[in-house]
């Protein structure tokens, strides 16, 4: 059965239509999770150098950031200093950290992890999957944790 142009027209019509809307619906339901840590790329030893940990979700409905955890490692990650710990930070916190350089040639190892918590998703990492405690929390894997990496050069 062939339609007239202007029947054709209109069922074509009406489904672009539904497309562009279901797009827009999905769209307006995503929500955006943020973990950052920023840093210099290289700092001369004996220096201190100060880094940015941030956080932050669009959610709503009660989510924020939970836990925000941050450390720094001077011997290629044998050993960690904790340089931020925060608890119940609203929906979005940003933590500045000095942190003393070691040896020239060394690296300045950060990391920093996040637990979204209180809001509809539960307690979520910043790509929205749920937090496995005792596997990737515990282990620092990424999510819910990001490395950042600061190259200490000559003085």
């Amino acid at each position: 059965m062939t339609f007239p142009d202007p029947i054709r027209g209109a069922w074509v019509k009406t489904g672009l239509l539904a497309a562009v809307s279901l797009v827009a619906l999905v769209s307006a339901g995503a929500v955006e999770r943020s973990l950052k840590i920023e840093a210099p790329v290289a700092i001369r030893a004996g220096k201190e150098v100060i880094v940015k940990i941030s956080a932050s979700t669009d959610a709503g409905k009660g989510e924020q950031i939970g836990f925000l955890q941050a450390e720094a490692s001077l011997d290629d990650g044998k050993t960690w200093t904790a340089i931020c710990y925060l608890q119940k930070s609203g929906p979005q916190v940003v933590q500045d950290a000095t942190v003393k350089t070691g040896a020239a040639t060394t690296m300045v190892k950060l990391r920093a992890r996040a637990a979204f918590r209180d809001g509809l998703a539960g307690d979520v990492d910043f790509s929205g999957a749920a937090i496995r405690w005792e596997g990737s929390w515990k282990e620092w894997q990424t999510p819910p944790a990001k490395w950042v990496s600061v190259k200490v050069a000559t003085p």
